[in-house]
């Protein structure tokens, strides 16, 4: 039994030594390793391929970074998985290498290139301007296409050839607060284009926290249509800002916003009556910067009637002046029940503001301005009419204001101006000087075309404008042209020249004030003309010389072919802005720089309408002219 286990024993070791030996060696007792292709082809966008690879010895591989091999070593026969990765660039070729032992095969491996690839088509950049590169791949010549509005950006190269190419965007340095919004750049190659987008974070610092100015801390019995007003943010960059006004009922679970470009604001909506609120005002500029106020606390009261000489400042100026432009605002023919919150006398209100400043200069310079409100009642609503008229028939009102309209064909209107400057003088800090810079604003409660401003050597003025149907255009001509800007009519009805006593007064009242009616002039001569200076300055091109004007046909010169001094429309002509400002400055107590004012001066030419107001158009009267 001992001697058989023992061949036993020596059998099977035998067996496993010729096992070995076959799968080391070939019949022939060479080693071996075979491949089943030489070569592989791809697609740009292959799919995977198999090849067989055997061996009698232990076999690994080598590959391109784009070529996946499964698996990548074995021993003896094995079917191996060979994958391309997508290929977004030009062709590219490469060697799969399998070696075992002492012996090595290779297959050539190569893909097709994309006609056209861009590595990446959306290029943000950060403020530090750094550059960022991108890889073009091509079977095309190129050319990348720049528009005006990338002017900030440089690409090396601009164009390129047949393969692939390194190109860097780099944007230039920050010169200005212009902003770099998105742009597309063309991408041309063969006979289509691709579209690349480019843009830029500006550098930006957030603006300073507005200051709240009313409804103060902890104020009482506010009105419940109150004028939310805070002081002008600061903004380190220079940057224009825009403000959103936060108001809150219920303590801050919910909020009312408004968002503005004043200083100043009223909500669309009623407040509610004796009710606890608190509110906030965040500034905001055009790059992401935000900041938000202090949060303040006030109570509404029973109501939002004003009383009967009761003063509202509507705005308070914030643009650092060393005096508030002063506007006076009241009305004629406004009985109690108007005077209630969001009635008519406020809705009149809030259009006559918007009238007034929707029209440059005012719009730019209405920081200056302190607007105040003066409720004066009433015994009845509307205005005495003379004679029948457009939309309304002769009438006797009792007004605070006596306010008269001539009616018939005439849209002349007067009142009781020494009584409008003593309610003027309630207003706190306005006096007789303060008066002799600016215009009261009447507001008459009647539905009709109608208006006139009465015109004082002093500077004093009431503009009366009835609240018809074109009643901003009325606030414009009357109380923006006449009342604020001593400005003339250009109106030329009469196929003569202009009578000598009308330019004898003209002479006497610049003597007193050498910017009254600064849009007319008495010469021709453009060498002595006033308003000489803008024939030679880029942009002012409309302004020259146009006979006809104080409604006379001849003898009389207006600086543009037409303005609102004509027709109403929404554009004072350049001497007229011109003279606006230089009020506002000297009301102010501000030096006029007539650079600045150019560098100010956003509407340099009509772009409401370019030709004359058909010959229907019914002008509004003449200024009533008094001489003190």
């Amino acid at each position: 039994m001992k001697k058989i286990f023992y061949v036993t024993i020596v059998t099977a070791c035998t067996m496993l030594s010729l096992a070995v030996a076959s799968c080391s060696k070939s019949d022939d007792g060479a080693d071996t390793l075979n491949i089943s292709v030489d070569e592989l082809s791809f697609a740009a966008d292959a799919r995977p391929s198999t090849i067989s690879v055997s061996s009698n010895l232990q076999w690994t591989s080598t590959a391109p970074e784009w070529i996946a091999l499964s698996p990548e070593s074995g021993s003896g026969s094995a079917s191996v998985t060979v994958t391309a990765e997508k290929n977004e660039g030009i062709e590219r070729s490469g060697t799969i290498r399998f070696t075992a032992g002492s012996m090595e095969k290779s297959i050539e491996v190569k893909q097709e290139g994309v006609d056209f690839n861009i590595s990446r088509y959306t290029f943000e950049f950060d403020s530090d301007c750094t550059p960022i590169e991108a890889t073009i791949s091509s079977k095309y010549d190129w050319e990348i296409v720049m528009p005006e509005g990338a002017s900030w950006l440089d690409i090396s190269p601009l164009e390129g050839t047949i393969g692939e190419t390194k190109v860097t965007f780099t944007p230039k340095p920050f010169t200005d607060r212009t902003p770099r919004n998105k742009q597309l750049l063309t991408l041309n190659y063969g006979s289509t284009f691709v579209m690349l987008t480019v843009s830029q974070a500006m550098p930006n610092t957030a603006p300073e926290a507005p200051v709240l100015l009313s409804p103060a801390e902890n104020a009482s019995d506010v009105k419940v249509n109150a004028t939310f007003q805070w002081q002008a943010a600061t903004d380190p960059d220079g940057d224009e800002l825009t403000y959103k006004l936060m108001v809150s009922g219920n303590n801050g679970a919910t909020w009312t916003t408004t968002s503005t470009s004043e200083t100043s604001v009223k909500l669309t909506n009623l407040m509610d009556k004796n009710t606890a609120y608190i509110w906030k005002v965040e500034a905001s500029d055009a790059f992401g910067g935000k900041t938000e106020s202090t949060t303040r606390t006030f109570t509404t009261g029973d109501g939002g009637a004003y009383a009967d000489g009761e003063i509202t400042r509507w705005q308070t100026e914030s643009a650092g002046a060393p005096m508030p432009v002063q506007l006076i605002i009241m009305g004629d023919g406004y009985v109690a029940d108007d005077y209630v919150a969001g009635g008519a006398f406020d809705q009149h209100v809030e259009q006559a503001i918007e009238a007034f400043f929707g029209v440059e200069p005012f719009t730019t310079y209405r920081n200056y301005f302190r607007i105040s409100t003066v409720a004066v009642y009433s015994q009845e609503r509307g205005a005495t009419v003379l004679e029948d008229m457009t939309g309304c028939k002769a009438q006797t009102r009792n007004t605070a204001f006596s306010a008269t309209l001539e009616g018939g064909n005439s849209t002349g209107t007067s009142c009781d101006y020494e009584k409008v400057f003593s309610y003027a003088h309630k207003v706190p800090g306005v006096t007789d000087e303060v008066l002799r810079n600016t215009t009261v604003l009447l507001l008459i409660n009647l539905n009709v075309y109608a208006g006139t401003c009465m015109m004082e050597s002093t500077g004093r003025s009431v503009s009366m404008c009835p609240a018809g149907p074109t009643f901003g255009a009325v606030v414009s001509h009357e109380g923006g042209g006449h009342g604020f800007g001593r400005l003339l009519d250009e109106y030329r009805y009469y196929n003569a020249s202009l009578p000598e006593t009308s330019k004898s007064q003209i002479t006497q009242w610049r003597a007193i004030d050498q910017y009254y009616g600064y849009n007319i002039s008495l010469t021709n001569d453009r060498s002595q003309v006033h308003w000489k200076q803008y024939f030679t300055m880029p942009g002012y091109e409309a302004v020259g010389l146009f006979e006809g004007a104080c409604l006379y046909g001849m003898g009389v010169w207006r600086p543009e072919y037409i303005s609102c001094m004509e027709d109403n429309r929404s554009y004072y002509n350049a001497p007229s802005r011109e003279a606006i400002v230089r009020r506002i400055c000297r009301a102010s107590g501000t030096t006029f720089s007539m650079s600045t004012f150019v560098s100010n001066d956003k509407v340099k030419s009509d772009n409401t309408r370019t030709t004359r107001t058909p010959e229907y158009f019914v002008p509004l009267a003449p200024p009533i002219l008094i001489d003190k």
